[in-house]
């Protein structure tokens, strides 16, 4: 029995498509299923698409977040039915509507159960996947199960924990992984890094630091074994811990993506953040000190967000020296807070899931029009990833940074060069 497995490509470039990451997910259920004795091919589309047209399988899995369900929608539509199984974080919201094209869908995650989806002990439509409590028990992803996946990659994925307690208006994790952590041992992780043949890691824990007494322990590890170059994504209080920071830096850690949403104390407040601006500059500080890169994560357009806020945020991040910024339109995903306050006043005036990748708006906000928050956004966005200041870093032989920034511009290009005709991009 063959099984193809497929990450569809969102539409639009990103940093995601340029970086060539693929989701961890299909990897695990790819490489759990081969070591059940099937035949299994994935396809991650930002990497190798496959002839659809010649393509031959028993079964076909897709998973989906948001931005990408309506390619994976559209290429589930290629198939029979009866073929097509549908997973991921946007199926698990709306398996309804995942249903229309496929025979299931699995909700959650699917490692406990994909097999007797397979083999068709579990046969309800909708299939309720169970928490993964033994995370050691996984196998090692198998990422040359991944068609034109060059191996070792430029920066490999890796997964230490899941789950999130927190709770932001804004996000999805929880509806997927649920408020309770649950981790790998530290052992498991070393393992599993001293295993692969690459320079640098992408932890994808959504709060590589959440657990500080069991992070030190992995990190005591990790500079034992002198495992060296990684990025993890982290919240701005682990600043507080300078034992933490400090273990950090000894091990490695190049770069710390910090999700700090915004410079407005009032969208803090309102996005559930639990944290303060003068808390983020002093993150920013702490690990800048330790010579640790920071990748910091913004979010714009809640309802106290106005277009100050959009160049108060511009400004902030250079001020700070922020090397790399993210600056997310505030995207109401299905299952969010937000989506459930926006769908009820009826602010929402697209359901064009394509659209949902934090670079377009969807939705009308409260203090500016949807036009002046798109437009502000990559303005900003094109200021901060100018050419001018990609050269002014190079000459600085701050060589990573100004890389960076050559790739936001060339992304923010493209983008403008794709919606250049949508009138709401005009002037």
């Amino acid at each position: 029995m063959k099984i193809v497995l497929i990450e569809p490509r969102a539409c639009e470039a990103n940093v995601y498509s340029k970086l060539h990451m693929p989701l961890l997910g299909p990897v695990y259920l790819g490489t759990i299923l081969r070591n059940r004795g099937y035949e299994v091919e994935i396809y991650n589309e930002n990497i190798h698409v496959p002839d659809y047209a010649r393509l031959k399988a028993d079964l076909i899995g897709i998973s989906i977040l948001t931005p990408t369900a309506k390619r994976g929608y559209e290429i589930a539509k290629r198939f029979p039915k009866e073929k097509v199984i549908i997973g991921g974080v946007h199926a698990s919201l709306l398996p309804n509507e995942a249903l229309e094209y496929a025979r299931q869908v699995v909700v959650g995650e699917a490692e406990e159960t994909i097999v007797d989806v397979v083999e068709g002990r579990r046969r309800e439509s909708a299939v309720q996947g169970r928490p993964v409590e033994d995370l050691d028990a996984l196998p090692l992803p198998d990422f040359s199960l991944i068609k034109g996946y060059r191996l070792p990659p430029l920066i490999m994925p890796i997964s230490t924990s899941r789950g999130c307690p927190f709770n932001c208006s804004f996000c999805s994790v929880t509806k997927m992984f649920g408020r309770e952590y649950r981790f790998r041992s530290a052992e498991s992780i070393i393992n599993e890094m001293k295993s692969r043949n690459t320079k640098q890691f992408f932890i994808c824990d959504d709060n590589f630091a959440a657990h500080p007494k069991r992070t030190k322990a992995l990190l005591g590890l990790m500079v034992k074994h002198k495992i060296r170059h990684w990025v993890c994504q982290v919240r701005a209080d682990v600043a507080k811990d300078n034992e933490l920071i400090y273990l950090m830096s000894q091990a490695g850690c190049s770069v710390v993506c910090v999700g700090f949403e915004s410079v407005n104390p009032s969208t803090l407040a309102a996005f559930q953040k639990r944290q303060t601006v003068e808390e983020i500059v002093t993150a920013i500080r702490s690990f800048h000190k330790k010579k640790i890169k920071i990748h910091g994560m913004f979010v714009l357009g809640g309802e106290d967000d106005n277009k100050n806020t959009i160049w108060e945020t511009f400004k902030f991040a250079v001020k700070q020296k922020i090397d790399t910024i993210q600056m997310s339109i505030l995207t109401p995903f299905p299952g969010t807070k937000v989506y459930e306050d926006l769908e009820t006043q009826k602010r929402i005036f697209t359901k064009d899931w394509s659209l949902y990748d934090a670079q377009h708006i969807v939705f009308v906000p409260k203090l500016l029009s949807a036009q002046e928050l798109q437009l502000n956004v990559i303005r900003a966005y094109a200021k901060f990833y100018s050419i001018y200041m990609a050269i002014y870093l190079l000459l600085k032989l701050s060589f990573r940074n100004a890389i960076m920034r050559f790739m936001g511009y060339a992304i923010v290009k493209e983008w403008i060069r794709l919606n250049c005709n949508k009138h709401w991009l005009s002037g």
